[in-house]
């Protein structure tokens, strides 16, 4: 049974769920540490996540960002940054808590809605650079971190539809380099 569930886990379709985390306006901007990826976050959370938000589970959100300095991406040889945010829920006072594990910040809300639209405001995630580093691609994705779930609940979200909430790799062109696209917009996927 496992063999024969295991190659479907990853078998589906976009467009028969509600559920979804992508990036909302995406772009680039230079700071003297490096680049700045700078976007709102599209959050739609599953019924099985807002259940176990409810249960007093954490669910956190990884954003990988790449960057490298050739048109050919060579996983090895990027540089890497990971950004995590967390949502909770807080039982005692009711409301919904959005920790971002980067800055290191806390804010609460009365409902969740609101927790959501928080998210739809841009903000930034940094990839360090040297000062003779260049970058001319930046790939960034989200994607639910279910190495953050608890033990027991790890293993059977990778085969439950619900617990499927990742972006497509969004490729980004830093502003100042030669491309047919507008300085730090996004490419295509």
């Amino acid at each position: 049974m496992v063999f024969s569930t295991l190659p479907l886990a990853g078998c589906r379709s976009k467009s028969e769920t509600d559920w979804h985390v992508d990036f909302i306006e995406p772009r680039l901007a230079r700071t003297e540490e490096g680049l700045e990826v700078i976007a709102g976050v599209d959050l739609d959370p599953s019924p099985a996540m807002l259940e176990a938000l409810e249960r007093g589970v954490s669910i956190t959100f990884l954003v990988a960002l790449r960057a490298s300095s050739g048109e050919i991406w060579l996983p090895g040889l990027d540089e890497r940054r990971r950004h995590r945010f967390r949502i909770s829920y807080l039982s005692l006072s009711r409301h919904y808590q959005l920790d971002d594990l980067h800055n290191d910040t806390r804010t609460t809300y009365p409902r969740l809605s609101m927790l959501v639209r928080a998210l739809r405001e841009p903000r930034s995630w940094s990839i360090p650079l040297a000062p003779d580093e260049t970058a001319s691609l930046v790939r960034a994705r989200i994607t639910l971190d279910r190495t953050r779930l608890p033990s027991p609940m790890r293993l059977p979200t990778w085969f439950e539809a619900q617990w499927h909430l990742d972006s497509d790799w969004l490729r980004l062109t830093p502003p100042g380099e030669p491309s047919g696209n507008p300085a730090g917009q996004a490419n295509d996927r």
